[in-house]
């Protein structure tokens, strides 16, 4: 079995009951960026289950016959390096001289980071990818082996009833000495003793298991804090009212948040079952749980909604609901309604549509799209004659995308750094260095792109039809392309 069989095999097993995640059906972590001088693509693939092992590839993007050794760590939001365990080495994979592999031991759910570091002729450097450990299902027993097991038991079980019974007969007689009456009574007294004291620590140890099993059901699989929607009327403007709820298994307490690109929430509003529409916004806190933000000119209809945000710990999650936007609902009256955030964009085309007057957004090349295979989605800006507009900063990124499959079961907030959380590598990479340091994004305007270009990792975890909002700032402006792929199964 080759190691890319292997590799899609561990990404299904981790994709299966993953809806319920940072990012919506979407597992794997991807990032591109530097260690030290080496640019690198780290692919990891989170455990369904906790403790379990993750799955870590490192793709060496430069020279890949460099020779140069590559190891993992695991860092725990609560440890740091100081409880972190000895890094493991990365090995090579056979006919694939530029990528490594390694499996990391998660044990406990919450946020961790993945200390990559490679070492070689040009120096050492470390790149801290964060990861969210959670465990997304139950694994359950194939019924074969079940079978098999209980058989193995019951014998076990016959076995020594009979070995406890046989000890207080036969076993005490001297040699050649008969057999009598009331040695035979007490054997079947001890078989019986046995049988029920054994019974009675198989009942204790199956009532044991229920317990954790329950336990695992209720409080070990993730469910996401739920969020509630409502929109009111403040003039001529509406706004939407996010209520983060308490529902979830993790962060029943204070919403502490720390800020991704200075903004503590990023909410995308997509139009279902269209997908015509789509507004990438950044609501305000207006109260310990809740957040307002005033709803551009989007047409009427069902929208779902993504919120991302990131936990102080570093544990980066998406919360999703769905709202009605109708102009004839009748909507409750606000007193007042949010200042628009200057980062607010929105969108109401078609990729087939054509393009208004100035710079667009144009695919570069025709990539071959297959699940569970890591692909670069290359975009350039363009004005009317075709020629190229250099980009802008955006939100410090010289661009953000929104992946969505059509039947809303992946959905995934994506930039030319990859899908990590930017706000929980900032804080590791504190945690690191032993202190808090500000956010800086400076270090991540070159990744992905230079000039009129831009680039997104991404591994499509499923095969289907995907929608792609690309947004990128040009002259003070976000534009925004809509792209549409169809994503082919695994080989």
């Amino acid at each position: 079995m080759t190691w890319r069989r292997l590799f899609r095999l561990a990404f299904a097993a981790a994709l299966i009951g993953s809806r319920a995640s940072a990012h919506i059906g979407s597992p794997a972590v991807v990032f591109d960026g530097a260690a030290g001088p080496y640019a690198v693509r780290v692919i990891i693939l989170p455990p369904p289950v906790i403790p379990g092992r993750a799955e870590i590839n490192v793709r060496l993007l430069g020279d890949e016959n460099e020779p140069v050794k590559v190891t993992v760590l695991p860092v725990n939001w609560r440890a740091g390096l100081k409880g972190a365990p000895p890094p493991d080495a990365a090995t090579p994979v056979p006919g694939e001289p530029a990528l490594r592999h390694g499996e990391l031991w998660l044990m406990g759910p919450g946020s961790y980071s993945v200390h990559v570091t490679v070492e070689g002729a040009r120096g050492r450097g470390t790149a801290i990818v964060p990861v969210v450990a959670q465990a997304t299902q139950r694994l359950d027993m194939p019924a074969a082996l079940g079978v098999l097991l209980a058989i193995l038991g019951l014998l076990l079980f016959f076995a020594a009833v009979t070995l406890m019974g046989l000890g207080t007969q036969e076993s005490i007689l001297p040699p050649g000495a008969p057999f009598a009456a009331a040695q035979r009574r007490r054997g079947y007294l001890t078989m019986a003793i046995a049988a029920i004291l054994l019974g009675a620590g198989i009942y204790g140890g199956k009532r044991w298991w229920d317990a954790v099993d329950r336990n695992y059901r209720s409080n070990e699989i993730y469910r996401p804090n739920p969020l509630a929607a409502t929109v009111r009327q403040a003039g001529d403007t509406r706004v939407l009212h996010l209520e983060v709820g308490r529902g979830g298994n993790f962060f029943r307490g204070r919403l502490l948040l720390i800020p991704d690109h200075g903004k503590l929430m990023h909410l995308f509003m997509i139009r279902e079952p269209q997908l015509d529409a789509m507004a990438h916004l950044h609501p305000v806190r207006s109260g310990p749980r809740a957040f307002e933000v005033a709803v551009p000119p989007l047409p009427d209809g069902h929208y779902r909604l993504y919120a991302d945000i990131t936990y102080e710990t570093g544990y980066a999650a998406t919360l999703t609901t769905a709202v009605d936007l109708n102009a004839a609902a009748g909507f409750p009256t606000a007193t007042a309604a949010p200042t628009r955030d200057p980062d607010d964009a929105w969108s109401v085309a078609e990729p087939a549509a054509s393009p208004a007057a100035g710079p667009r957004l144009v695919l570069a090349g025709r990539p071959v799209l297959r699940a569970g295979e890591d692909v670069s989605l290359g975009f350039a800006v363009q004005d009317e004659a075709g020629g190229p507009v250099d980009l802008e900063p955006y939100m410090g990124m010289l661009g953000h995308a929104a992946i969505r499959r059509s039947d809303g079961t992946v959905f995934a907030h994506v930039h030319p750094v990859g899908t990590i959380s930017m706000a929980a590598q900032d804080y590791f990479a504190a945690q690191a260095a032993g202190g808090q340091a500000p956010m800086d994004h400076r270090m991540h305007l070159h990744h992905g792109g230079t000039g009129n270009a831009v680039s997104f990792p991404y591994l499509f975890p499923q095969p289907g039809e995907y929608r792609m909002w690309v947004q990128t700032k040009v002259a003070g402006k976000v534009i925004t392309g809509v792209f549409d792929f169809t994503v082919a199964p695994g080989n």
